[in-house]
């Protein structure tokens, strides 16, 4: 027979709502990991104490920023929506069924009061967490950086001033006078002047914003999210970023792990005088190689600071040293005179007919790190890092809202980077057993 069901809203309901969220939810989790009450006193400096309106509860304010994250919910009117109607996230707020939910207007103004220190001591709360449940060893840090879009169209970019005018800008529209091009030493965007222009190959140049990520390879949990503007490059802030780690947390890390962009000479001696074992392939020629090839045939005595060639031709350094590359030259007159000049591999200044070969002053540096790269061990850390760094910079930009700047300004995407770290660091928290 059919049935058939009569609903009959009810005046009363006697059932817990927590009742009706099985106990392996992630949020029930979450919340049996951390107790909120903290905040209170992480925020109490930005109130008046005995003056104004009371606030909305911070307590309430991160635990809806929490579930926003958590769920990739990167509009504040939207999660005020879900909230209003979603069982487990009403619960988890601490709201019952005839409670408000926050206007999510008060989100911003919230945001705004506490500025993005109040959210780098939640995201460094987190962590001081992680390392109690063991979740943070300390051998071995990974780096890698990611490219969001930031908050701003390619329509907001003035050109700058000339130099002689340096308070003003120029609307010029998009389109500059024909030979010239926007880059970001003529244009800068009006609606969001943090941004930068940066791409990479194979994606189109957009205003963006460039995060640094840096993990413990234990259990991928980060450690900083530093945000730069999207034309910074890796290398320039590798090593603040790994001495305020250090300090911050005080953990001795031995090992580094990162890709071609920080394999810089200045980088790699930083980590030999801290006697860091580092395993960071040298530069592509991409990214501003200073490794020259050695041409066959030449013999470099160290001792002397010369080459000599096959016919025992002596080169000599110049004493011009340019972006970390020497010159050698050879005798102008012997070199001219030789009878092997023929099949000779050094470069020729074709003015004098003289023969050079470069070589940078961290040769030796760099020979030990091509060595060091062939290393089963070098390789094994390098593929890694792939899945480990790789993998949670994707499940941040995929699941967790850091696929794009929500905010404009620097300061504000980096409170987006440090509570999208944190949501991270909770879910491998919440996973151990």
């Amino acid at each position: 027979m059919q049935g058939s069901h009569f609903y009959q809203p009810c005046l009363f309901s006697y059932i817990s709502p927590e009742s009706l969220i099985p106990s392996s939810h992630i949020l029930k989790r979450i919340d049996s990991l951390i107790e909120l009450s903290f905040v209170k006193g992480l925020t109490s400096a930005t109130y008046f104490l005995n003056n104004g309106r009371p606030s909305i509860d911070p307590e309430l304010y991160f635990r809806m920023l929490l579930i926003g994250y958590l769920y990739g919910i990167s509009s504040d009117r939207k999660l005020c929506e879900e909230i209003h109607y979603n069982l487990a996230y009403r619960w988890f707020c601490r709201l019952n069924w005839d409670d408000r939910v926050p206007h999510h207007s008060s989100l911003s103004r919230i945001r705004d009061r506490y500025g993005q220190s109040v959210f780098e001591r939640f995201f460094q709360y987190v962590i001081a967490l992680c390392q109690k449940m063991g979740l943070v060893k300390g051998e071995c840090l990974m780096t890698d950086s990611t490219l969001i879009k930031a908050n701003a169209s390619l329509a907001s970019l003035v050109a700058l001033a000339p130099q002689d005018e340096p308070k003003k800008h120029y609307e010029t529209g998009l389109h500059p006078p024909v030979g010239r091009k926007i880059n970001n030493a003529t244009h800068i965007s009006r609606t969001d002047p943090d941004a930068s222009l940066a791409h990479k190959k194979g994606t189109s140049q957009t205003l963006k914003y460039k995060v640094h990520h840096s993990i413990d390879s234990y259990k991928r949990i980060i450690l900083d999210c530093y945000v730069t503007s999207g034309s910074m490059h890796e290398s320039q802030v590798y090593m603040e970023r790994l001495n305020h780690i250090l300090k911050t947390y005080n953990i001795p890390f031995k090992k580094v792990v990162a890709d071609r962009a920080y394999g810089s000479a200045d980088i790699l001696n930083q980590l030999i005088k801290q006697q860091i074992k580092s395993y960071i392939p040298l530069f592509s020629s991409r990214s501003g190689s200073a490794c020259p090839t050695l041409e066959a045939g030449f013999i470099y005595d160290a001792g002397r600071d010369v080459f000599e060639c096959v016919n025992k031709i002596t080169l000599f350094p110049s004493s011009h040293i340019d972006k970390g590359i020497k010159t050698y030259r050879a005798p102008t007159k012997e070199c001219r005179s030789c009878v092997k000049k023929g099949n000779c591999q050094a470069k020729i200044i074709k003015k004098s007919g003289r023969r050079y070969v470069l070589r940078s002053v961290f040769q030796d540096l760099y020979s030990q790190v091509i060595e060091d790269m062939k290393s089963p061990q070098f390789l094994k850390k390098l593929k890694e890092r792939m899945w480990k760094m790789e993998g949670i910079i994707a499940e941040a930009k995929n699941l967790h809202t850091l696929n794009q700047a929500k905010y404009r300004r620097l300061e504000k995407v980096q409170i987006q980077a440090f509570m999208t770290a944190s949501i991270l660091n909770l879910k491998r928290l919440q996973s151990v057993d």
